[in-house]
């Protein structure tokens, strides 16, 4: 039986009958609009019936969907039960759980009826920004994962947004009202681990003055993110596995166990599959981390979202009292032509400059700097050997003083002392930093002559 489309409500006698209903419920027509909701649609999720009755009902999804479960029903007449995050009055996001079924009214007519239930706590809108269909895919995997409470492993390129991906889950979960702890498994040595992740009491070691809690415990009720969990030395490895499957760990120097709930959610640009094979990575932990797998696609695979992201980025340097340019259609060509090896970090920093550029007034192609490795698909550049980090006391040089420079060099020369002192004069973050290698920055500082104390990647040359 195929629906005809409904241009009103509901009948009266309908009507009458759903308004009585306790729990919130909507109905939608089979033109996917809304004709109806009751008084407790309207106070749980703060939308009034003039603000949302003929709206297009697939619109309260915080997340496009490929098909529109409305329309899905339509097409197919069976009821379903799912979980969707949906938009609120406040301007918040809710995950609830929904029961769709057929309803027909005296004149035949079938509509749609959804009672909703909300599940955990509102959270704010999404950072992860895009409409492309690897975006939209990845969110609907994002959403999925938030539902359960299984370790999840994000896998994707440096720079990509492994961590907006994390913050997503935890904040679509029940776990939303609990912490987010962030552990940088990069900076974990072996000497630290224990102490950073489970904690110390006073006086377990030279230096432990007072009792430390661990990021373990401060996680409690929420999520754990383990970044970059593929740099974690294989001597840990096994004090992480045990603390993950007991929930249970002892503080470095105490005399009794603790207990902590947390969510794990992991991420790495490694193959750890591979490195399971090499013996560089615990299978058992492996195994533990990965069982709700999710790749993060690289911004070259969502072109489409390039402009949108650069739009944000532009708003958030203005906020930071760094202008307020806007960005020509070149500009936006230019950009999307780029493949972007370092992802979204890669793009931040090539606005940022073009901003230092064009503080105000529009940011043309040619303020569009991108790096010298133009490509992926380009021979990798050799690394260059070893050498000392800069002399952070060298970065006190002004750059506007710098005649030898033109203003576009000057701008760019800039940033890049801007970075030494964030850095503070480490030579491999600056590089990381400008998405480009050791031997580049070398060139850079060496052409613009910046007063650092930096040697040769050859000395020998």
């Amino acid at each position: 039986m195929t629906p005809t489309t409904a241009p009103t409500a509901p009948t009266a006698t309908l009507s009458r009958i759903l308004a009585g209903q306790r729990k919130p419920l909507m109905v939608v027509a089979a033109d996917c609009q809304i004709r109806f909701i009751n008084d407790a649609f309207e106070h749980v999720f703060g939308l009034t019936r003039s603000h949302i009755l003929g709206q297009d009902s697939c619109s309260l999804d915080a997340i496009p969907q490929d098909e529109c479960r409305h329309r899905r029903f339509f097409r197919d007449l069976e009821p379903y039960a799912e979980n969707h995050l949906i938009k609120l009055g406040t301007g918040e996001s809710q995950l609830a759980q929904i029961f769709g079924f057929p309803m027909l009214d005296e004149d035949g007519q079938i509509y749609l009826g959804e009672h909703l239930k909300l599940l955990g706590s509102p959270v704010a809108e999404s950072k992860i920004l895009g409409h492309a269909a690897a975006t939209r895919a990845l969110l609907t995997e994002l959403e999925r994962a938030a539902q359960t409470e299984a370790p999840v492993l994000l896998h994707g390129e440096t720079g990509s947004g492994k961590e907006l991906a994390a913050e997503h889950i935890h904040q679509q979960s029940q776990r939303a009202a609990g912490p987010f702890i962030v552990v940088d498994c990069t900076v974990l040595s072996e000497d630290l681990f224990e102490s950073e992740l489970f904690g110390h009491a006073k006086g377990a070691f030279t230096g432990a003055v007072a009792n430390k809690t661990g990021m373990f415990e401060l996680a409690d009720g929420g999520t754990l993110f383990l970044d970059e969990i593929g740099e974690l030395p294989i001597s840990q490895q096994p004090k992480l596995l045990r603390a993950l499957e007991t929930g249970s760990f002892r503080p470095v120097g105490a005399t009794k166990n603790r207990s902590s709930r947390v969510r794990v959610v992991s991420a790495t640009h490694k193959d750890l599959a591979a490195m399971v094979k090499q013996g560089t990575f615990r299978q058992d932990l492996f195994y533990r981390l990965a069982v709700l797998p999710i790749m993060i696609p690289p911004l070259r695979s969502r072109r489409e979202d390039i402009p949108e992201l650069a739009q944000f980025l532009l708003k958030e340097l203005s906020l930071q009292g760094l202008g307020q340019p806007s960005l020509s259609k070149a500009a936006v060509q230019k950009l999307l032509q780029y493949d972007f090896p370092g992802n979204i970090r890669e793009l931040r920093n090539i606005i940022h400059l073009a901003v230092a550029l064009n503080p105000s007034g529009e940011i043309t192609e040619a303020s569009i700097r991108l790096p010298e490795m133009q490509s992926t698909d380009a021979a990798p550049e050799p690394e260059p050997a070893p050498a000392p980090d800069p002399d952070p006391a060298g970065l006190q040089r002004s750059v506007a003083n710098a005649e030898h420079l033109s203003p576009i060099e000057l701008a760019e020369a800039s940033y890049i002392m801007e970075l030494m002192n964030r850095y503070h004069g480490n030579r491999k973050q600056v590089a990381a930093g400008l998405s480009v290698s050791e031997r580049t920055l070398y060139r850079k500082l060496k052409r613009y002559r910046l007063n650092v104390h930096v040697q040769s990647p050859h000395p020998s040359s």
